[in-house]
């Protein structure tokens, strides 16, 4: 073993660290029989020889050792190895799109050789892997099929091999790993995608023989992503079948426990994070794949809803904690059927485990636009109370997520609780939202709580705190509010530009009741500091109507130099509709300028000329340019559209491409924890429907 090793000249070599004189160390410590020392090699090859995926001289220097251990029969171990040489392979990176952190071009041109011969030499010896199919080691075989596909250039004769071992394979991970493998395949080659399809039908419809539960979902699972049209009818209730086998199976939760030492390792601390989720699962083998399931369906929501709500109904609250988890993704990201699966996780607030209401509560929160059949549940939950005496950081608690979730639907049921807890406690960002949608009235029971604290609030100690507050106080709309916010705009220095601009905001709202404000404004608005000068504009002509001192001070600040004044003075013009058309001159000035007029900044100038001008004939083009720009202007543009009436036809067309996608607009694609704008896309959904509907449904 290692031949050749001690003649090449390491030290002249280099990893992440420096020199790579203790790279054959490594090496060999791959090679040894104690589990802790190869472990803390793996650990350093992965740390140093290849860094976050960087490949160096030594890399390439490593790739004929790392094969001769592959090859070394009985040598525990060589599953990871496997993994080690597909992450330096690289699986057909582009190096072009990489970033290299030197400009010096020969440092390039080194750095990019290496990433070619990292390649083209685990590829050139990758025919060795097909021999290992049959190894006594199941670690190896379930590291092999994937790295074959990857690596080998000759897919047919891949195809064959693992179709050949899939017939004779007993262990459950080997097998799952063949059938990803399979739809790998049919994946990366279109040619030969219908014979793995044939294969996969095979395991996950068996006439006779096996039937393993894993199998037949990984089958299913490759199916969605090489050949959804192959897919059965029973896709779905098969899925849940084999969840509910798993559960019930005896000893299928110790199926993923492996034996491993603790290291100092990154490794080991993975190891351990991961065992941490996992521990309360049973098979989570079967919740791993559901959840590939789900991605590989993509934008199938009738399929993925009722999946969705078959694991909502899971008997095992392991198995609904992960389902929990996809619920936000798939709620948030798709437009399906969503009723009964928030009514599912309205459900789980019943739980007598704290952590299961949190996770729901905490999804349903960002769900509020759609989360009514929670709310019962949510407010039934609240009616309780918390268990314990409140504390500063309530939101951390199951009652606290509830309460948010019950708070977030504008559910007037919240105020009593939000009344407690706010008295000393943690004040959330999203409160000033909440007041809205509960509306003035409902929430009138929370105004004696905020002005008392924020009568007694050290702005320069917590702004950001303040600055919450601000919103949450001019939200209710009482003339209350006015003296503390006075109070905060008119001491020198609080907080700096936050709370001086949330104040600013708040006035705004608070309108006509807060005129004695009227002489700082004026100050404030004539003040040469571009921070608060549309924010003072705004409060001048809410608070005391002085139109034509606010919109000098707007028309300054479309000339300013930071796009994000320009972009407030804009906010400003649309709240004022029609009193700023004197102002049109300027918006025109900057509509007519590319730089000016694109990404999501498109979105507010179209807004502002539409509200300033009311012209559908010179807004037209500017709103549809502007929902072409960027997704993030859509529901500001149809809300326009709705505004509009009839004469908004010519964006009929584009409203019912959008409404008959499945994602939800802002869903370019996303897995792991990605949580989508849902109360955004509901007002796009509800004003895309509105425009269609008065332009007589053409």
């Amino acid at each position: 073993m290692f031949t050749g090793i001690e003649g090449l000249d390491w030290a002249s070599m280099g990893h992440a660290y420096g020199d790579a004189s203790d790279v054959p160390g490594l090496l060999r410590g791959l090679a040894s029989a104690d589990a802790t020392e190869r472990e803390i090699a793996l650990d350093g090859m992965h740390g140093a020889v290849h860094h976050q995926g960087d490949v160096y001289d030594s890399t390439v220097a490593c790739i004929p050792f790392l094969f001769e251990l592959v090859r070394t029969a009985g040598l525990p171990g060589r599953g990871e190895i496997v993994e080690l040489l597909r992450s330096i392979d690289g699986d057909g990176r582009a190096v072009e799109e990489m970033y290299f952190e030197s400009d010096d071009e020969d440092e390039y041109a080194a750095w990019a050789r290496n990433l070619a011969r990292a390649e083209s030499d685990t590829r050139a010896r990758s025919g060795l892997l097909l021999d290992l199919l049959d190894d006594p080691d199941a670690g190896l075989r379930q590291q092999l099929p994937r790295a074959l596909v990857q690596l080998h250039d000759n897919r047919r004769a891949v195809l064959t091999a693992l179709r050949r071992r899939i017939t004779t394979e007993q262990d459950p991970r080997v097998l799952r790993a063949l059938a990803a493998a399979l739809g790998e395949l049919g994946v990366r080659d279109a040619e030969l995608a219908p014979q793995a399809a044939d294969a996969l039908t095979a395991l996950a419809l068996p006439d006779t023989g096996r039937t393993e539960p894993g199998l037949r979902l990984a089958a299913l699972v490759q199916l969605a992503r090489c050949a959804p049209g192959r897919l059965p009818e029973r896709t779905v209730e098969m899925a849940i079948g084999v969840m509910r086998e798993a559960r019930e199976a005896e000893g299928t939760a110790r199926e993923d426990r492996v034996s491993a030492p603790e290291t100092p390792t990154m490794i080991s601390y993975l190891r351990r994070l991961k065992t941490s989720h996992r521990g309360s699962v049973k098979a989570p083998w079967a919740t791993d794949l559901l959840k590939e399931l789900h991605y590989a369906l993509e934008d199938r929501v009738a399929e993925r809803f009722a999946l969705l709500e078959g694991q909502l109904r899971s008997p095992d609250w392991g198995q609904r904690r992960e389902a929990i988890d996809m619920s936000g993704l798939l709620l948030t990201g798709w437009r399906g059927p969503h009723e009964e699966p928030v009514r599912l996780l309205g459900e789980q607030l019943r739980e007598a485990e704290p952590r299961i209401v949190r996770w729901a509560a905490a999804e349903l929160e960002r769900l509020y636009a759609i989360g009514g059949p929670a709310a019962d549940s949510l407010a039934e939950r609240v009616a309780a109370g918390p268990g314990s005496p409140t504390q500063a950081q309530w939101n951390e608690t199951s009652y606290g997520a509830v309460l948010s979730a019950l708070a977030a639907q504008g559910d007037a049921r919240a105020v009593p609780g939000l009344a407690e807890v706010l008295r000393f406690g943690h004040v959330p960002e999203e409160l000033g939202g909440w007041i809205d949608r509960m509306g003035r009235e409902e929430a009138a029971a929370l105004l004696p709580v905020l002005v008392r604290r924020l009568f007694w609030i050290d702005p320069e100690d917590r702004p950001e705190r303040t600055g919450f507050l601000l919103e949450a106080v001019a939200a209710t709309g009482s003339a209350e509010a006015v003296a503390p916010v006075l109070r905060l705009l008119r001491t020198s220095g609080t907080g700096g530009t936050r709370v001086r601009g949330a104040a600013l905001r708040a006035l705004a709202r608070l309108g006509a009741t807060a005129q004695e404000a009227l002489p700082e404004l004026r100050e404030l608005v004539r003040d040469s500091d571009p921070h608060h000068r549309a924010d003072a504009a705004a409060a001048l002509w809410s608070v005391g109507g002085d139109t034509d001192v606010a919109l000098s001070a707007l028309s300054e600040s479309l000339k300013a130099d930071r796009w994000f004044h320009r972009h407030d003075a804009m906010r400003v013009i649309a709240r004022m509709g029609t009193e700023a058309a004197a102002l049109l001159p300027d918006l025109r000035r900057l509509q007519e300028s590319p730089e000016e007029n694109g990404g999501w900044v498109a979105g507010t100038l179209a807004v502002a000329l539409w509200q300033a001008g009311r012209d559908p004939e010179e807004s037209m083009p500017a709103l549809l340019h502007a929902w072409s720009e960027h997704r993030d202007n859509r529901p500001d543009v149809a809300e326009v559209w709705a505004q509009m009436g009839p004469v908004a036809a010519p964006a009929v067309p584009l409203l019912r491409q959008e409404l008959a996608a499945a994602r939800r607009y802002d869903n370019t694609g996303g897995t792991a924890r990605s949580r989508y704008r849902c109360a955004n896309d509901e007002q796009l959904l509800r004003h895309g429907r509105a425009v269609i509907e008065q332009c007589g449904g053409r």
